[in-house]
């Protein structure tokens, strides 16, 4: 429920993950997010003289920006090289994308996108620690 209004959107279930984060660390609740995003949301479009029904952002590509900017303006230098960011290795490790070691142990013999000859890697992509939800219409 956001503003007294049964509302859902639709986000990855690593977005779900990160949101719950954001909310603990700021010690609010998930849907108390949401309605400051969307309250942010609604404010901008009035100062800008756009309805909701003229934007071109919807609550949840705001929720996924929000998250993104989150984290972004958390990120440190520290914490990159604590990642092995920016070494010549695997960008990948630690994420979604990061691939299992493959029939000879190696994991680092693909890169999660395209192979080189125009065949994508093909796998489930599930990020660590998910809390197992789907991707459908989970109320916010």
């Amino acid at each position: 429920m956001l503003d007294g209004h049964r509302t859902s959107m639709r986000l990855e279930p690593s977005m779900w993950t990160a949101l719950e984060e954001i909310a603990g660390r700021e010690r609010m609740s998930v849907n108390d997010v949401c309605s400051r995003i969307k309250n942010r949301l609604e404010e901008q479009n009035r100062r800008k003289g756009t309805t909701a029904d003229s934007s071109d952002v919807t609550l949840t590509s705001a929720v996924r920006t929000f998250i993104v900017s989150y984290f972004r303006n958390a990120q440190t230098e520290d914490g990159h090289s604590r990642a092995g960011h920016g070494r010549g290795g695997d960008p990948f490790v630690g994420t979604p994308f990061e691939l299992p070691p493959d029939d000879d142990g190696d994991a680092s013999s693909g890169t999660g996108g395209p192979t080189g000859n125009g065949s994508e890697v093909s796998g489930s992509i599930k990020p660590p620690g998910s809390s197992g939800r789907a991707a459908t219409g989970l109320e916010a």
